[in-house]
């Protein structure tokens, strides 16, 4: 028998066709093309940060940066502290921002009885009001940095048109301290929520500094992604199905923490850390909370950094003319997104029009696909009951995975 269901709660729209005779599953992705690769052709090198954030409304923070890192790379262009400090707070907000709308909007519903995320309103209100007193605080770091919660304005090629004021920086210092015992709480949620208990030979996979790294003792360099992450079509979906040398890949919370567990955490938290079952892709949940402490720390001690020096955001190149040995032609950005590892490349004219010739992008979820089919055929496989009752398990294994379904067909 052969059934065919739509996803509820994951951006954007997706279908499992499952095959309940052999166990095997299809993730039917339909969501339209929207070829931004193409999009970007033609376009200048200080176009792009502005174009490829309308990937996605959810972590566009995320593909702003990874634009810019690709033309500040192509250009040789190097930034500031300064600079480099506020993007990484950006990437904090963009953290806290998305975990937060996925654990409490759409994972949470499915382990405590309710329909919809909104729900919680009237079910728990206190524990509504943390979950927005968090997503408020991701959105607001994004605001005073990034000029927008969703799509920046602030941000530019080697630095920033504006930065924040000291007052502004003192403020959010405050909502962190205010919200940081909310942090600790959403660990303790998702720790203690009951998940299914399945096993998934999967191979982990995060940046970390230049290379990607697996936790199957693999390195590659960054600008080897391509060599590496290999992308196939299949005539179900409209968006492409990733692998890591050639084997099914998982990326995001869960292979951060495999491959750099953080520093930022001790005592029950770090426990509980090097306690998560890295083969059990419901434990990606837990690990997004952790990560939404993590990030919450991390902006916090990045603050009091910015707070104690004299901010120079200013670009003090722009991409010159392509002249001298710091024009490579080429360049490659790569971001941890909060879904996991993302790759922007870019390629220019060498004329002094700085056209983007060429450009090529990798998302987190294109990544995941794979990854996701493979853990739902072991769900069917190692878990009894009713086909009802495990279409539902199925559908929350996806959620899991807080697939981007729109980013996949970017």
């Amino acid at each position: 028998m052969i059934s065919n269901e739509y996803i509820a709660k994951i951006e954007g729209h997706g279908s499992l066709t499952v095959n309940w005779d052999n166990n095997s599953v299809k993730l039917n992705i339909h969501e339209g093309e929207r070829l931004f690769e193409g999009i970007l052709v033609g376009r200048t090198a200080e176009e792009a940060h502005w174009i490829t954030p309308r990937i996605c409304g959810v972590c566009p923070i995320a593909h702003n940066l990874a634009s810019l890192y690709a033309v500040e790379d192509a250009y040789g262009i190097k930034v500031s502290e300064g600079v480099k400090l506020l993007r990484k707070l950006m990437i904090c907000g963009q953290m806290i921002q998305s975990h937060v709308l996925h654990l409490f909007f759409l994972v949470l519903p499915d382990y405590i009885g309710i329909d919809r995320g909104t729900e919680l309103a009237k079910k728990k209100p206190a524990s509504f009001k943390k979950a927005l007193s968090l997503k408020e605080l991701g959105d607001e770091i994004a605001h005073v940095v990034a000029g927008r919660n969703v799509h920046p304005v602030k941000s530019t090629v080697g630095g920033f048109h504006q930065a924040p004021t000291k007052k502004m920086l003192e403020d959010l210092l405050a909502k962190l301290v205010q919200t940081e015992k909310n942090a600790e709480w959403t660990v303790k949620v998702f720790s203690e929520l009951k998940y299914p208990e399945i096993r998934v030979d999967l191979e982990l996979v995060a940046q970390s500094g230049d290379k990607i790294v697996s936790n199957a003792g693999k390195e590659v360099l960054i600008k080897d992604y391509k060599k590496n992450i290999e992308e196939e079509l299949r005539d179900y979906s409209t968006a492409k199905f990733g692998k890591f040398q050639g084997r099914e890949m998982f990326v995001g919370a869960l292979a951060r923490l495999a491959v750099s567990p953080p520093s930022e955490l001790g005592g029950e938290t770090a426990k509980l850390t090097a306690k998560l079952n890295f083969q059990n892709p419901f434990h990606n949940n837990i690990a997004q909370a952790i990560e939404i402490l993590q990030y919450h720390k991390q902006a916090h001690e990045i603050i009091e950094k910015l707070l104690n020096m004299t901010l120079d955001v200013a670009a003090k190149d722009g991409p010159s003319q392509s002249e001298g040995p710091s024009f490579a032609g080429v360049g490659i950005g790569a971001v941890e997104a909060p879904r996991g590892g993302l790759y922007h490349e870019m390629h220019f004219d060498p004329g002094q029009e700085q056209r983007i010739t060429y450009a090529n992008i990798i998302t987190p979820t294109v990544q995941n696909l794979t990854s996701i089919e493979k853990s739902a055929s072991a769900l069917l496989e190692q878990i009894q009951g009713s086909n009802q009752e495990r279409q539902r398990l199925l559908n929350m294994l996806v959620r899991a995975y807080d697939p981007c379904i729109t980013c996949s067909v970017h």
